[in-house]
C-alpha cells in the first residue's frame, strides 16, 4: 500500500503526462526507477544496519531524489542534464515548494535535502554532516544498482535512446573521454559523444560504492560481467574491467 508522499508523487509525475505516449513512456521509466530506488534503499539500510532514523530518512531522500525528471523530461524532452538543468539541485528544489518534508525537523530536512543535491555529483562534497553523507551515499549506491539494469536492457534492445541521451551509437571511446579514463578518472556527461563513452564509464562505478551489500550485490548481480560484454575488447578497457572488479572486494 503506497503512503500518501508516494501517492502524490505518482500524481506528480502522472500530471506531466500527455498524448505523446513517447513522452509518457519515459516519464513511466523514471517513476518506476524511483520506486525500485526506494526499495533498493530500504534493503540497503536494513543490510548496513541503519538506525531507524536514518533508515526513514533514506528511504524519503530516495523517494525524492528524482522528483524533477518529469519536468525535464517534459519541458526538454532528455534526461541529460547539460542540455537542461542539475536535477539533484532542482529534485531538492521541488521537495522543497512541494512541501514534501514537512513533517520533518529541521535538520532533518536539511540533510535530505543535501542528499538529494549531491546524489547526482561526481563525488560526495566536504562539509556535511555525518548523517547527511550517510544518507547521499546511500542513495548514490541504490541509484547505480537500479540505472545499470535499464542500461543493459538498452543494450540488449537499443529503441529508446532518451537512457543513454541519443548518444552516438559508434562503438568506440571518444578522445576526451579515453584520455580521462587513461588517468583513471569519470569522465563528466558532457564530455561523452558516444553510447561506448557512457557504458565503459559504469565499469568505474565500482569504485564509487560506498556499502559492502552494495559491492555485493553489484558483484552478485553480474553487472560488470554484463557491461563488459558491450564494449570493445580493448587494452584500456581490460584494464579498468580487472581494477573494477578488484574494487568489488569487501573492504574493512
Amino acid at each position: 500500500m503506497l503512503s500518501t508522499l508516494e501517492k502524490e508523487l505518482v500524481a506528480y509525475a502522472e500530471s506531466f503526462y500527455t498524448d505523446d505516449e513517447q513522452l509518457n513512456r519515459n516519464l513511466r521509466l523514471k517513476l518506476a526507477h524511483t520506486f525500485r530506488v526506494r526499495n533498493e534503499t530500504t534493503a540497503l539500510a536494513a543490510a548496513e544496519a541503519f538506525p531507524p532514523e536514518q533508515a526513514r530518512l533514506a528511504v524519503r531522500a530516495a523517494l525524492l531524489h528524482d522528483l524533477s525528471r518529469f519536468e525535464q523530461f517534459s519541458r526538454f524532452r532528455s534526461f541529460n542534464d547539460a542540455e537542461s538543468f542539475d536535477h539533484g539541485d532542482r529534485s531538492a528544489e521541488l521537495a522543497v515548494s512541494r512541501r514534501c518534508l514537512d513533517d520533518l525537523t529541521q535538520p532533518e530536512q536539511d540533510d535530505v535535502l543535501a542528499a538529494i543535491r549531491v546524489h547526482n555529483k561526481v563525488a560526495v562534497p566536504p562539509g556535511l554532516t555525518l548523517r547527511a553523507g550517510k544518507l547521499a551515499r546511500a542513495v548514490r549506491d541504490a541509484d547505480k544498482l537500479d540505472i545499470l539494469p535499464i542500461l543493459i536492457g538498452y543494450l540488449k534492445d537499443p529503441e529508446n535512446k532518451s537512457i543513454v541521451f541519443g548518444l552516438d551509437s559508434t562503438p568506440e571511446l571518444s578522445p576526451v573521454v579515453r584520455d580521462t579514463m587513461l588517468r583513471g578518472e569519470c569522465p563528466r556527461h558532457r564530455d561523452m559523444r558516444t553510447v561506448c563513452d557512457f557504458v565503459s564509464c559504469k565499469l568505474l562505478w565500482a569504485h564509487d560504492l560506498n556499502f559492502n551489500w552494495s559491492r555485493d550485490e553489484f558483484r552478485k548481480r553480474g553487472y560488470l560481467e554484463s557491461i563488459r560484454s558491450f564494449l570493445p575488447d580493448t587494452p584500456l578497457i581490460r584494464q579498468i574491467y580487472d581494477n573494477a572488479r578488484n574494487a568489488l572486494q569487501p573492504q574493512p
